[in-house]
């Protein structure tokens, strides 16, 4: 077949004019048709579209159909194939978001690339969690599974057959797995469970363990109870403000960046309204211990549960006013505050209704957990009974899917408000001492952290970057990824304002000491660094700290 365009195809942005030259001369291509596809076991399928190339993308066929649950679950799995008429021999399988329910649209970036991409609703349609109940009481227990693990599995192996009968190989070269929040546990979920489903792995801001909803519903407490608590999205700008003049210089150089959030010491009692100041130029007494307890982790006890937030970028249309905030609520005393309630209230609300406690009537300030960050004991073993089976945090099971020679490419945004980054660097660690150290662990797995990243994009830091190029170069000729280019894109001017690189964990960037401090070239990512392992006071309040850990500068809020 022809590849025109295919390598090097893959960059950080969509490759213009680079559409594949398809064999067949503009004639639809052959087997997409329903007629035409292969029989396989437990498939339904539900349409074959034959996408013509554009200046911007390639002919590819679109398969849409369902294929049987073995889980039982009746709605069955759900999926989309994108099969391009010029195919490289390798397979991508795309994660999904929230509560999934729905269908990627085509990967053009991938497509142009080569690659068959999938995509699957994970057994259920409707980004609600509703699909948890079959009625008040009674769990859909056969589509719970499918969310939680099995329907992506399924999915990728009908995914594997179906490529390789349409275009008549006996084989795949490679397969690949690129997710991102849902779709990042996702990943980590196919390693731990299904290690020979793929050989390369990108799990981004993954959603690793379903504790994270808990600091979710913490965080969300803490800024209702008591109502003089809640800060609204203007005096964010005040924070972040505050934050930057306390820990932007730490990281060797003022550059508007914070390279490493857990070494921040801010304290928010420093913007305690005083004298003639009020907000937002300031915090009531109230919003200083709301964003203190917003920093911290949740305990069992002295136990810790799940780390607490970075202090860094709050701010933005996608920070902190996306995930806690919101629209001013309507009744703080609950049991729903807002008429359009935060994105984080919206995952805790309908994960202790209808996973945990099976009732959608069920009024969640009920739940026993505190604005201090302690969880009743029967309350957390109710929860961790009823989702830990969608967790995705086992260092021992992704070793063995490290142990077949398989790579695992993982990132995090540094200041991600929905999902906070720092059990993903407690879970590294965590890799790093089952394979005795992290040079060990870097043979096969690696941890870009990005400063001032939001949850999968977003954020002033640089955001954009590519992972799946270097994970490739990485599975196919063993080079592994020291760094990664990342931009970040004016939002007025559209022009791209910053590069910088990405190093693997636990490296931080190194600015040269000369030059525009906005250019990658004046920056380098030193192999014997180790500074991402320094806890400052922000990061011990959040519940980080261990015996590889640096201690930074003291002091406490």
């Amino acid at each position: 077949m022809n590849r025109t365009c295919v390598k090097g195809a893959l960059a950080a942005v969509a490759v213009a004019g680079c559409a594949l030259a398809s064999p067949w001369a503009g004639a639809a291509m052959p087997g997409c048709s329903l007629a035409a596809l292969p029989a396989i076991s437990g498939v339904t399928y539900k349409s074959a579209t034959d996408n013509a190339a554009t200046a911007t993308a390639p002919e590819y066929c679109r398969v849409i159909g369902n294929v049987a649950s073995p889980a039982g679950n009746p709605n069955g799995d759900g999926f989309a194939v994108d099969l391009p008429a010029s195919w490289n021999g390798r397979f991508l399988m795309g994660g999904g978001g929230g509560f999934t329910g729905s269908l990627n649209g085509p990967n053009i970036t991938a497509l142009s690339a080569g690659f068959a991409v999938s995509t699957t609703d994970t057994g259920h349609t409707g980004g609600v969690a509703s699909f948890a109940l079959t009625a008040p009481g009674v769990p859909a227990t056969g589509a719970i599974i499918d969310y939680f693990y099995l329907a992506m599995h399924t999915v990728t192996a009908m995914s594997k057959q179906l490529i390789k009968d349409f275009y008549g190989t006996a084989d795949i070269k490679y397969s690949y797995f690129q997710g991102c929040s849902t779709g990042g546990r996702q990943a980590l979920m196919e390693a731990e469970r299904y290690p020979d489903d793929f050989d390369g792995i990108i799990a981004g801001d993954a959603f690793m363990t379903h504790r994270l909803v808990l600091q979710q519903y913490k965080g969300e407490f803490d800024l209702l109870q008591p109502p003089a608590a809640y800060i609204t999205p203007a005096q964010l700008t005040t924070i972040d403000a505050a934050v930057y003049a306390n820990c932007d210089a730490k990281d060797g150089v003022k550059d508007n960046l914070i390279q490493n959030p857990q070494a921040c010491s801010f304290k928010p009692s420093q913007l305690l309204c005083k004298g003639s100041s009020v907000p937002p130029a300031c915090l009531t007494a109230a919003q200083v211990d709301a964003l203190s307890d917003y920093i911290a982790p949740i305990k069992r006890g002295k136990e810790l549960v799940i780390a607490g937030y970075p202090i860094s970028d709050l701010g933005g249309s996608d920070g902190m006013a996306l995930w806690f905030l919101g629209s001013t609520p309507t009744n703080f005393a609950g049991p729903e505050p807002w008429a359009s309630a935060p994105f984080s209230w919206g995952f805790a609300d309908q994960t202790l209704k209808d996973f945990v406690y099976v009732d959608p009537g069920y009024n969640i300030f009920n739940f026993d957990l505190n604005t201090e960050g302690q969880i009743g004991a029967a309350a957390l073993a109710l929860y961790d009974q009823k989702t830990e089976a969608g967790n995705a945090d086992s260092a021992k099971a992704v070793n063995a899917y490290l142990a077949k020679g398989k790579k695992l490419l993982i990132y995090h945004g540094f200041s991600d408000g929905g999902l906070t980054p720092y059990p993903m660097i407690r879970f590294y660690k965590g890799l790093a001492d089952e394979k005795g150290g992290y040079e060990n662990l870097q043979r096969g797995a690696r941890l870009f952290l990005v400063p001032g990243m939001h949850h999968c994009g977003g954020g002033p830091g640089p955001n954009v970057f590519d992972t799946l190029t270097p994970l490739q170069a990485w599975v196919e000729k063993g080079t592994p990824p020291d760094g990664i280019i990342a931009s970040h894109t004016n939002a007025t001017t559209k022009a791209i304002d910053r590069t910088m690189p990405l190093c693997k964990f636990p490296e931080k960037a190194k600015y040269s000491g000369s030059g525009d401090v906005n250019l990658a070239a004046n920056w380098s990512c030193p192999s014997d660094d180790r500074s991402l392992l320094k806890i400052g006071p922000n990061g011990f309040q959040a519940g980080l700290g261990g015996q590889d850990d640096d201690e930074g500068e003291g002091g406490d809020d």
